[in-house]
């Protein structure tokens, strides 16, 4: 009888656990406000590009199922890739700015001229080695600048005459 008592508290605990989660959602409506587009004066900046020096770069990681067992933990911030859509390429992301980053520490370099990346992927039964290699030419800044600034918005003096 004790069982009996003590397994329908548990069940009835249990029950009343999982049914008290709640949701709640509010919406409401909204007037898009008018805002112009704001203009900013972009900075540019000129490369020096020694296509005789090539620069690479590798990482590897190994995955088991999901997880990252190992791997680098360094990488370089800024890098974009046309590839960045797919789910499958989001998770070798970083392995490539892992490899960008050993790439220009290791040369230098300011920046990669023409990266490319190889991506390797070794499947074993639970197991997964992914490795990416990058090759690019070395890059180096030497000058950053702002074109003189136009406001659109402003008339040209010339018409105010």
């Amino acid at each position: 009888m004790k069982r009996i008592t003590i397994l329908s508290i548990a069940t009835i605990s249990i029950i009343v656990l999982i049914s008290s989660c709640r949701n709640r959602m509010i919406s409401t409506l909204s007037t898009p406000m008018y805002s112009p587009a704001a203009r900013i004066n972009e900075i540019r900046a000129k490369v020096n590009v020694d296509i005789n020096k090539k620069i690479s770069g590798e990482s590897s990681a190994a995955y088991f199922l999901f997880l990252k067992l190992n791997g680098d933990s360094n990488y370089a911030s800024g890098v974009s890739y046309s590839s960045e859509s797919t789910i499958d390429n989001q998770k070798y992301l970083k392995l490539k700015s892992a490899a960008a980053y050993k790439a220009i520490n290791e040369s230098g370099a300011d920046i990669i001229v023409h990266p490319n990346y190889v991506v390797s992927i070794e499947r074993f039964l639970f197991f997964k080695k992914v490795t990416v290699n990058v090759n690019g030419y070395y890059g180096k800044f030497t000058k950053f600048y702002q074109p003189e600034y136009c406001d659109p918005c402003t008339p040209n003096k010339k018409e105010e005459q």
